[in-house]
């Protein structure tokens, strides 16, 4: 099994805005200091320039600078947190995890693999593994026993032919013996091969896609 991290550059790029932002303050404030001295040189003695518009235009590049620091502070905690974040996702590979979710991505050759549930009342339960458009791919029996069930789909339909690689859902449909409708749970589980943190959150990379980390519900060891 290959395993991946993408690292993020968004980091890197803040970072950058921030030296860049602080780069224009002092240059702008040394165009200031020049003029202000050039101002002060040629004054009129007997009618010297009011000092309040120095004065707030010293307070004001004052407080620009001190915001400048306090982004480059928030900066490098966000880097430091990332980096713990990215750690942490790391150890999820070779995992299983659980999603909350029915849907799952076939990618033409390795298995989907489902959990399912109900509160122990159903005497009958369907199951059927829908694609993308909401055609019928394949029915079976499914248990009635209390407790967490799993299901793997080797992604062949009704005939043992195997479909396009896609998304596909699990649809359960379970009855109590008065024949009232009872209520499935149904998650996705998925083998973590890599994490990317290319994008605005942290996302486990699996053989059935892309996996949010703040969307996984269980953790199991790797299979």
């Amino acid at each position: 099994m290959t395993s991946s991290i993408q690292a993020s550059g968004s980091s890197s790029t803040a970072t950058s805005a921030a030296a860049t932002a602080s780069a224009d303050l002092t240059k702008n404030f040394s165009s200031f200091l020049t003029l202000l001295t050039t101002q002060l040189q040629n004054q009129d003695p007997l009618s010297p320039m009011d000092s309040n518009e120095f004065t707030s235009q010293l307070v004001q590049f004052s407080q620009v600078e001190q915001s400048i620091n306090s982004n480059k502070t928030l900066e490098s905690m966000l880097s430091v947190l990332q980096s713990s974040m990215t750690t942490s996702a790391a150890s999820y590979i070779g995992k299983q995890v659980v999603v909350s979710t029915a849907t799952a991505g076939f990618d033409g050759t390795n298995p989907v693999n489902w959990q399912y549930s109900n509160d122990g009342t159903a005497v009958s339960t369907k199951l059927a593994v829908v694609d993308a458009k909401g055609n019928v791919v394949k029915t079976l029996t499914g248990s009635t026993a209390s407790g967490t069930q799993s299901y793997s789909w080797d992604g062949k339909d009704t005939n043992g032919d195997t479909v396009a690689a896609g998304n596909y859902t699990l649809k359960a449909v379970s009855v109590d013996k008065t024949g009232t409708a009872v209520t499935n749970t149904i998650g996705t589980v998925s083998t973590v091969t890599g994490v990317d943190t290319t994008g605005s959150s942290i996302t486990l990379v699996t053989k059935n896609g892309d996996i949010a980390l703040s969307d996984v519900t269980q953790i199991m060891a790797g299979s």
